[in-house]
């Protein structure tokens, strides 16, 4: 070997060589005779000879019974300081043979034995070896103990010694077997130099690699955290020059690591040009690739590979099928996920429980509990037997859309059948509760958490700090921070945005500045969402100026305002009725990428109504419909309200229709508003229709209105016509 290896031989050669002892002084009719033999060695001491009687008779015992149990008290060590190496030699190969040929893994013990008394891959061990071998009778040969040894030494993750052993080993021959045990457990063992160093000195003086070195070391090139892909590539042009043909493992490896570093598309090539020249391909390689493009979020790319796959001849597997539905539902097409599985069944194979694990956890994802919930059951009730991961998944989405009774069951059924709930589970049934505003209870499981011995994360914390943020309750969550220290919980920039949020609810956006330093000086740098939280407070309270210079300051380090950043500005220019600024930040939204939402859209169109600018409320409304966005009641009510201001009651009905063939319910102050438009008007006709209307749809009058009409106590007469000339 050109690298590795000449520095372990090095070692080996300058540590200082003992004389070899005679492999005839280890007589095994001298060893077997002894055991028979009552009278002490003359040459123990009295604290030996004490141990020795101990120790006799479970050699004599462990050799005629061939019994693990008595072998394996007896050490190496102790029989050397015993009875002397020869004779315990002679004693091991005894035992080493009662095992052989079938119990191999005790053997290994029993070598390991001899292995840790020399402590490492020197000159004692070499000189034990041979005479282990030649006193096993042909049981074993001299290769077959040098391999044994470099397993052992290999187990112990004593990766240079086998090494050093292998060396030795090579002057009276290794196997291609043993050198492809010690190449792949040296490149599982992330020992790379050693592995390459082993390779080469396999190719330079043998034994030559065959396909499964090579595809050994190809793991080594496509796997972990540094990938080679290059020298992969070299490697498969190697295999070519040395007429080692790779097979399909080889090429599902090489394909693994190409789509390990996302480079999908150019597997995908390499596979479809494997499949057009007939070289081996297996399902791995096409379930190399599926899982490749849905990693990357192309699973229309996956299909396709899918559907390669069958027209190559090869029929999916389990894994195939997994793999896709898994892809699908992570982007949000559950249906066609279910189809798949559907279809996995209807070809003869069964689905198993990860990809009902994928469909469940698409399901929650999408919000469907109900229905994910369901499938748990029904799978529950055809014979599946849940993992805590499906529990875990189910839970989770049950404590965050459904009730906390069908919560509360269902971790009672997970405890039932004896899973331990872990911090996840926990954090779960938290939430419920704090979704359900009974923090009480919620702080409950938190201590039955902690008295299960379960350390609570700071997601769970969180969870609660966003509880009390909930009920206003700011100086207790902080109390609670301080008290979640001793398990080592920190803040993290989520749990700082809760807190923030929390102030802002409360109107106490000034309040924030000291926690706001405080997440600076441990590390965490302000993101858009956190800004974004900031500005909206100091809009609800009002303080317009403090808003934009906070905005300023974002764009200034460099932080991208997002949708919410804007919406919250111009909902606060149009508080002011500053309509102007309005537009120059819309436009500028715009020239940034963002398209604006139903809220900022709703935003524009009232701004434009409170000015009675209906054309330009009018041409807002349009382009929001134009984008896909259904406008809600809350809109149709501006609108109608701004073309009943400017006595446009034409354009005020039109929309009260559009909205009512729409299925959208008018509230009181869409009413109130064509009311007063009518009356303004004249149309009292008309005016006394819509109230009619009003009440047929169950709605009735609020304070504002009954004054205005002028109700008596019956709440259905007009009053006089000076409330009317007032209205007017």
């Amino acid at each position: 070997m050109r690298r590795a290896v000449p520095g372990c031989l090095r070692r080996a050669l300058l540590i200082r060589r003992r004389p070899l002892l005679d492999p005839r002084l280890s007589s095994l009719a001298c060893c077997a005779k002894s055991l028979d033999d009552e009278e002490e060695p003359s040459q123990c001491s009295v604290g030996n000879e004490d141990r020795h009687e101990r120790f006799h008779p479970v050699i004599a015992r462990a050799v005629r019974t061939s019994s693990w149990g008595y072998a394996r008290k007896i050490s190496f060590g102790d029989c050397v300081r015993l009875y002397g190496l020869p004779r315990s030699i002679g004693l091991f190969a005894l035992l080493m043979r009662s095992f052989l040929p079938r119990r191999i893994r005790d053997v290994r013990c029993l070598i390991q034995s001899v292995v840790d008394h020399c402590g490492n891959a020197g000159p004692e061990l070499f000189e034990l070896v041979p005479m282990l071998a030649s006193n096993l009778g042909g049981s074993m040969t001299l290769p077959q103990v040098y391999a044994t040894v470099i397993r052992v030494f290999v187990e112990l993750s004593m990766f240079e010694d086998a090494l050093v052993t292998y060396v030795e080993a090579k002057k009276v021959g290794v196997e291609l077997q043993v050198c492809n045990f010690l190449l792949k457990r040296l490149v599982e063992g992330n020992q790379i130099m050693y592995a390459r160093s082993l390779f080469d000195d396999m190719k330079s003086s043998g034994p030559s690699p065959n396909v499964y070195s090579y595809s050994v070391l190809m793991s080594m090139y496509t796997h972990g955290a540094k990938l080679c892909l290059e020298e992969a590539l070299e490697l498969l042009s190697e295999m070519e020059v040395e007429g080692v043909r790779p097979n399909a493992a080889t090429y599902a490896t090489y394909l693994y690591g190409l789509c390990h570093a996302k480079q999908v598309k150019s597997a995908w090539n390499f596979l479809q040009m494997l499949c057009q020249r007939g070289y081996p391909c297996n399902n791995y390689c096409f379930n190399a690739v599926i899982h490749g493009f849905c990693h990357d979020g192309q699973v229309h790319k996956a299909i396709e590979v899918f559907d390669g796959m069958k027209k190559c001849g090869f029929v999916p597997d389990v894994h195939s099928y997994s793999i896709l539905v898994d892809g699908l539902c992570k982007q949000g097409d559950v249906l066609t996920g279910y189809y798949m599985l559907v279809e996995m069944a209807r070809n003869g194979i069964t689905p198993n429980l990860v990809s009902y694990s994928s469909l469940l956890h698409g399901l929650c994802r999408a919000g469907r509990v109900e229905l994910a919930f369901e499938l748990f059951k029904r799978l529950k009730d055809q014979g599946f037997k849940h993992d805590h991961i499906v529990y875990s998944i189910v839970l989770h989405g049950c404590c965050q859309h459904l009730d906390l009774e069908i919560c509360y069951d269902l971790w009672n059924d997970m405890v039932h059948h004896n899973f331990v709930p872990d911090a996840y589970n926990y954090s779960s049934l938290i939430y419920a509760y704090c979704r359900h505003r009974q923090l009480k209870e919620a702080l409950e499981v938190f201590e039955l958490m902690v008295s299960d011995g379960i350390c609570p994360n700071v997601v769970t914390c969180t969870i609660l700090v966003h509880g009390f943020s909930n009920e206003g309750l700011i100086g207790e969550a902080f109390l609670f921070l301080d008290k979640v220290r001793q398990f080592g919980v920190v803040p993290s920039l989520c749990t700082y945005r809760v807190i923030i949020h929390g102030l802002c609810k409360v109107n106490k956006p000034n309040d924030m500045w000291g926690i706001f330093a405080d997440m600076i000086k441990r590390g965490y740098v302000p993101d858009t969402v956190l800004y974004s939280i900031i500005i909206d407070g100091f809009v609800k309270a009002l303080d317009l100026q403090e808003a934009f210079r906070l905005y300023y300051k974002m764009v200034d380090e460099g932080t991208k305002p997002n949708i919410f950043t804007y919406t919250s500005l111009i909902n606060g220019l149009c508080h002011d009725d500053k309509l102007p600024e309005v537009m120059t930040l819309f436009k500028h939204m715009i020239g940034e990428g963002l398209a604006p939402d139903r809220i900022l859209y709703t935003s524009l169109i009232a701004c434009y109504c409170k000015r009675s600018n209906m054309k330009a409320a009018l041409e807002i409304f349009r382009e929001m419909e134009t984008e896909g966005l259904s406008a809600d009641s809350f809109v149709y009510t501006c609108l109608i309200g701004g073309f009943s201001k400017v006595l446009a009651m034409d354009g005020a009905q039109l929309f009260m229709e559009e909205m009512m063939n729409k299925g959208l319910t008018p509230t009181v102050v869409t009413y109130t508003d064509l009311i007063v438009g009518y009356f303004k008007i004249g149309d009292e006709k008309k005016a006394m229709a819509m109230y009619n209307s009003m009440l047929q749809a169950g709605i009735a009058p609020d304070a504002k209105l009954s004054c205005i009409l002028g109700l008596g106590n019956d709440g259905h007469d007009f009053g006089d016509s000076q409330e009317e000339k007032d209205v007017s």
